[in-house]
């Protein structure tokens, strides 16, 4: 049950992101009612902001009596509101009486703008983050952002899409508003952002009038979702239980899932309940009141532990990596078929009908993408080296990290710094546990800038600034030059150090692995110490 059925189970998942994430690692990140006092004190009314929810409060009561539920009570109060204080900033800001950064009274009547909602937009594009979160999760919640099949948002910002394609270089589809509920999208790498974005100031949902016409169209976010549900589970982060949205959200897919076992039904859907200083993970069944749907509900604090346990879905490629291939394999197939060519650049000759067998019978299939000049596969250590050092990234990182892993014994010294600082964890990567066990050995022996300048001859420990001055001091010494260098790597000139490593240090690896030297020693630990120094220590 719960989060080890999902793992077990191994598909990447829905992730529908509330303020609640956004408030938790961006600076002076408001609350919706804290949003609206930030407003209502610029409108320069006498009346006390919280004087002023509470008529909608009493309104809200002679309608529908004491006893219905707060959360309805707040979203009324709060959307009301919101519709007040829209139509009074914007109505200011043409008596000329509030700014717009951006936006000048042309330009918002012509194009039929709400001030309010421009100011909103600004409001959001600025995203610092807390100077106290903890960077190890926010570091694993990045990397579950880069493992989620589609993301569904209620937050303005931006902070979901810079993160992946700013920090993985990754390009999601995103859509806004209602848009992309009637395309036939491939349901891999995108992002809903359902209501609203800084980018379309005229999509943000807040007012009353917002959310009465975003209710009409919210089937059909429904309907998207449950059309990816068969085989993705649907996680829920940083939205209350009380929640209008997710309690909508819920209801609807009640209306739409089939009767099925109330365990079943848990295991699709999670709910992460924040509880402050929670450590544990509580996981429990629950039922929602006003509905049949049975979720996960998971009471915690303790996000690390929690994304550390998502992380361990991996379907093989990323979905960002999922919807590429899909791109540029129909493109193959329609550009090929088109020239008459299709046979020359299928590789295998098998019909798909076959393939497909083949695939659920479990038998060995290989799909190559790709230039032939690029299916060289395992490297030896000259190819490898000089790959590392001139970054030109011809292996893929679990094939380099398989071969450092048995270049040698565990007291070998060889590069990987750079392929290791890119995972996230061992679970990640497709490594023999044999392999994964020859790496932690190398970095226990030597995985860090001290370990190198520790085992350098006491002779050699000798202070220099420039690589000039150390290939003066070490004569016809090869050994003296490198071991010198070693030891003084940190003191060195970076660019300096890089020419060097291309024109000298490689061209010098090189000729002592045809002779066979005891050159060879001393020129691994001095490639190994600018690893450490560039890529940083494994320790």
């Amino acid at each position: 049950m719960g989060l080890k059925t999902i793992i077990e189970n191994n598909h990447y998942p829905i992730v529908f992101i509330g303020s609640g994430m956004s408030k938790r690692y961006i600076k002076d990140f408001p609350n919706w009612s804290g949003l609206l006092e930030e407003y209502w004190n610029r409108l320069g009314e006498h009346q006390n902001f919280y004087s002023f929810l509470r008529r909608f409060d009493d309104k809200f009561t002679q309608q529908h009596g004491t006893d219905a539920p707060d959360n309805k009570r707040n979203f009324y109060t709060n959307t009301n509101a919101a519709s007040y204080i829209k139509n009074k900033f914007d109505e200011l800001f043409f008596d000329e009486k509030v700014n717009v950064d951006g936006l000048s009274i042309k330009d918002a009547q012509k194009n039929r703008i709400s001030p309010f909602k421009w100011d909103l937009a600004n409001r959001f594009k600025k995203i610092d983050l807390k100077e106290s979160i903890d960077l190890d999760e926010l570091s694993l919640y990045e990397q579950l952002l880069k493992k989620s099949r589609i993301i569904v948002t209620t937050n303005y910002d931006s902070f979901i899409e810079n993160i992946l394609i700013q920090k993985f270089n990754q390009n999601p589809t995103i859509y806004v508003g209602n848009k992309g509920f009637f395309d036939n999208t491939n349901g891999w790498s995108e992002i809903y952002k359902i209501h609203g974005s800084t980018t379309d100031p005229k999509s943000i949902v807040i007012t009353k009038e917002d959310y009465d016409e975003y209710d009409k169209n919210s089937v059909l976010i429904s309907a998207k979702i449950l059309s990816s549900m068969i085989d993705s589970p649907i996680i829920f982060l940083g939205y209350s239980l009380q929640d209008r949205n997710i309690r909508n959200l819920l209801s609807d897919f009640s209306k739409q899932l089939p009767a099925e076992d109330p365990r079943k039904s848990a295991n699709r859907i999670f709910v992460i309940n924040r509880k402050e200083n929670e450590k544990a993970l509580d996981e429990r069944i629950y039922t929602l009141e006003d509905s049949n749907i049975t979720c996960t509900l998971i009471d915690t604090d303790n996000y690390k532990e929690l994304f550390k346990k998502l992380l361990k879905i991996n379907e093989g490629a990323t979905p960002y990596e999922v919807k590429k291939y899909q791109r540029l394999i129909r493109k193959l197939i329609i550009s090929s078929g088109q020239k008459g060519s299709l046979h020359s650049v299928m590789i295998s000759p098998d019909n798909l009908d076959t393939l497909e067998n083949k695939i659920d019978q479990n038998d060995p299939v290989v799909m190559a993408l790709g230039e032939a000049k690029y299916f060289y596969v395992y490297p030896d250590l000259l190819s490898y080296i000089e790959d590392y050092f001139n970054n030109t990234n011809k292996y893929a990182p679990e094939v380099a990290l398989a071969f450092a892993a048995r270049e040698g014994n565990s007291r070998t010294r060889i590069p990987f710094s750079k392929y290791w600082h890119k995972i996230a964890n061992l679970e990640e990567i497709n490594l023999s546990e044999s392999n994964k066990k020859k790496l932690l050995d190398k970095i226990s022996y030597c995985g860090d800038l001290r370990s190198i300048k520790n085992s350098i001859n006491s002779s050699y420990q000798i202070h220099f600034t420039s690589i000039e001055k150390i290939s003066k001091q070490s004569g016809n010494s090869s050994i003296k030059k490198y071991e010198l260098l070693s030891y003084n790597i940190d003191s060195l000139d970076l660019d300096e150090l890089k020419n060097f490593i291309i024109n000298q240090a490689i061209p010098d690896f090189k000729a002592s692995i045809t002779k066979g030297t005891n050159l060879k020693s001393s020129i691994r630990k001095f490639l190994l110490a600018y690893d450490f120094l560039i890529n940083g220590n494994l320790k």
